[in-house]
């Protein structure tokens, strides 16, 4: 992101945008395909692409975002990478953060220096993880030696 090209701050109510560039982006019950932002902040909306030194979202949806924090609340996202991740009350695919803060949520794959949290379902930490890739590739051996007869 050019500071150079950037608007210092955009708002957008009820409407989508493909592309966005700016200082500050506030989206209200709207969606943008893909934000750079210092401070980007969803209502009711959706991004399916965001870099970010700040996201939150409250009831939600968020393809990726790359940010320093990330504060989702009552939303669905695909992959979260951020120095701290806050979810609450959310759902997330992949969450990779320094620290995780998470409030009754559930998270598929999660990898965290440090996790503080209530109610949190996680599917894969770090050692399933492993474990299961680990597995899959034994068993994807095994299938090649088999058919290799």
């Amino acid at each position: 992101m050019s500071d150079d090209h950037a608007e210092e701050s955009v708002t957008i109510r009820r409407g989508g945008v493909q592309s966005l560039s700016a200082h500050d982006v506030t989206i209200r019950q709207g969606g943008a395909v893909r934000v750079e932002a210092n401070e980007v902040e969803v209502k009711q909306g959706g991004v399916l692409l965001a870099r970010a030194g700040e996201l939150e979202v409250t009831a939600g949806t968020v393809g990726g975002v790359l940010t320093a924090e990330a504060k989702l609340q009552l939303c669905a996202v695909s992959a979260v990478v951020a120095q701290e991740a806050t979810l609450d009350q959310s759902a997330g695919a992949f969450v990779a953060a320094g620290t995780a803060h998470v409030r009754d949520s559930a998270i598929g794959f999660l990898v965290a220096r440090e996790l503080k949290g209530e109610g949190v379902r996680v599917l894969f930490g770090p050692q399933a993880a492993f474990a299961f890739g680990a597995g899959v590739a034994l068993v994807l051996g095994l299938l090649r030696l088999a058919r290799g007869r």
